[in-house]
C-alpha cells in the first residue's frame, strides 16, 4: 500500500509540468528518497514535493539529477528567448 502511495505521489508531482518528459526511470529514482525521507507527508503530492526539495542536499544521485533536470527546464521556459537591446 506504501509503495503504490509513493508511485502515485510520482505521477501526480510529474503531472503539473507538461512540458517535461518524464519515465518511469524518473519515478523509479525519486520513490525511494519519497519514501525515506518524506513518508509523513504520502500521499500529499504537494507536501512531499516540498520535503524533497527542502531535503536536497539528502537526495539519491538518481533523484537529484530528475530534479536539477526540471530545474533547468523551468528556468528554460522563463528565459525569453528574443530578447534585443534598445539603446535610448
Amino acid at each position: 500500500m506504501t509503495k503504490l502511495s509513493a508511485i502515485a505521489f510520482i505521477v501526480t508531482i510529474m503531472a503539473p509540468l507538461p512540458a517535461i518528459a518524464y519515465t518511469q526511470e524518473d519515478a523509479n529514482a525519486c520513490t525511494p528518497d519519497a519514501m525515506r525521507l518524506c513518508q509523513n507527508a504520502i500521499p500529499d503530492a504537494s507536501r512531499v514535493t516540498l520535503c524533497l526539495i527542502q531535503n536536497k542536499r539528502q537526495l539519491s544521485p538518481a533523484c537529484t539529477i530528475v530534479f536539477n533536470r526540471l530545474r533547468g527546464a523551468n528556468a528554460d521556459r522563463e528565459r525569453p528567448g528574443n530578447i534585443q537591446k534598445t539603446n535610448y
